[in-house]
């Protein structure tokens, strides 16, 4: 699927609001900002938050959009201001557009961003154990699994298994011209 991942603007407002109160039925337990009746103003603050972020260096939170303009869904790095502890990639997808790549593409493209940065060797993914689907994304990336623990995500139910999947800055390939090409990612 064709998309093209930028930063949101307050104009998106009223398609963000749509997108999440259509798609509670798959956001719903593992996004705890999402909830029923999420308003316009909630999502335009979020917008200023990440663009702060952004500012700030500490997170890159963009939306995914159709050719026509159509919200698809968001996805975002988040950097660490620790060294040891590698930059994370969020996801999700509005429930009309689910299964269709477009998770696993938008991971691919945040992924070849941040290995773009030569201080970025590994990209993490933290997942509630349970969640099969965005499992199922990291898995198709190539992400692997380093452990399962309890507790590093907090559901509105409590907390919970969480798999930590690693995204790893890929290799040189001997049989080109040397040069790292971070969008070879599966």
């Amino acid at each position: 699927m064709d998309f093209i991942m930028r930063a949101f603007e307050d104009a998106d407002a009223a398609a963000f609001t749509q997108a999440v109160n259509q798609s509670l039925d798959t956001l719903l337990p593992w996004m705890t900002w999402a909830h029923k009746n999420y308003t316009e103003d909630e999502a335009r603050l979020w917008f200023h938050l990440t663009h702060l972020q952004r500012q700030q260096g500490t997170a890159n939170e963009l939306g995914l959009f159709a050719a026509d303009g159509r919200l698809l869904g968001g996805a975002g790095l988040r950097y660490s201001i620790n060294p040891l502890i590698p930059c994370s990639i969020g996801y999700w997808v509005r429930s009309s557009e689910q299964r269709q790549g477009l998770a696993s593409e938008a991971v691919r493209r945040l992924a070849t961003r941040a290995f773009s940065q030569p201080d970025i060797d590994v990209v993490e993914i933290l997942v509630a154990e349970r969640n099969i689907a965005s499992r199922t994304v990291a898995e198709k990336v190539g992400a692997k699994t380093i452990a399962i623990r309890y507790g590093l995500i907090v559901l509105d139910s409590g907390p919970v298994s969480t798999v930590i999947y690693h995204l790893h800055r890929p290799f040189l390939d001997e049989s080109d011209d040397g040069i790292a090409r971070p969008d070879r990612l599966r």
